[in-house]
Formats: C-alpha cells, sequence, structure tokens
C-alpha cells in the first residue's frame, strides 16, 4: 500500500509501516494517512529494503518477527545502507532484544503489539519532530 501526501517530495514518506500482516500495515497506515501522514507499507524486509531504492522515509515501524529474519537485522540493514533513521518496532511476543542493542541500530521505542493506533500517531509525530 502507498498513500503518499501531496507535499512530499517524490522518493520521500513520513512513515514506512513493516510487517508480514497485511491487515496490519492497512489499518496503521490507513489511520496514519488519515492524520496526513505520507505512509509507504512493505509486506517484509526483502520488499522493505527495494523499497529503499526508490524512496527514504523519515521514521520506520517494524515488526520485530518477520518472516526469514528480524526487526533487529532489519534495522541492522538499514544502518548498513547509512540511514539514519528513527525506528519504532513492535512485537506480539513479551521478550524482545536488549536495549543497548536496539538504541544502537536507531530504535527510538519497543511496542507491544496490539499498538494503540492513537499513541502510536503521537510516537510518530514526536520522533517527526525531533528529526526537524
Amino acid at each position: 500500500m502507498t498513500i503518499q501526501r501531496a507535499d512530499n517530495p517524490p522518493g520521500s514518506c513520513d512513515v514506512l509501516i513493516v510487517d508480514d500482516n497485511a491487515f496490519l500495515c492497512d489499518v496503521m497506515a490507513s489511520f496514519l494517512a488519515q492524520r496526513g501522514l505520507a505512509v509507504r507499507t512493505a509486506l517484509g524486509a526483502s520488499s522493505a529494503l527495494a523499497l529503499l531504492e526508490k524512496m527514504t522515509p523519515r521514521v520506520a515501524v517494524f515488526d520485530y518477527h518477520l518472516p526469514g529474519t528480524n526487526g533487529v537485522q532489519l534495522a541492522q540493514a538499514f544502518r548498513e545502507r547509512a540511514l539514519d533513521l528513527p525506528i519504532i518496532m513492535m512485537s506480539a511476543s513479551a521478550g524482545g532484544p536488549e536495549e543497548a542493542t536496539l538504541k544502537s541500530l536507531g530504535v527510538r521505542l519497543f511496542v507491544h503489539k496490539p499498538v494503540p493506533l492513537a499513541a502510536l500517531h503521537q510516537a510518530i509525530l514526536g520522533l517527526l519532530r525531533s528529526k526537524s
């Protein structure tokens, strides 16, 4: 799904959401787009990395558990491409990676699913403001 805001230049977006659950991606993207954010979605790490060839997000939201990889590995791949963007990582499971590992990869927030959409929106706005 691509929801591109008119005032964003081509090749950019406010938020990239990466999750293997298409329904969840669509719900989050629609909610955020209705609140004025330009959103792109990817249903896995390979799709997200392919999108990076065409666009640069300002904030990323990753699921921790992705097919064939995980959110930490995806964050590392983003870092290897010299992308210094804030990341929100989400997981339905109780555990997660060490806080120091997350912080070193740009993960600013680790949240548990289901993520309240209004809280996600506010967190993204805060990260966008801090990047300005």
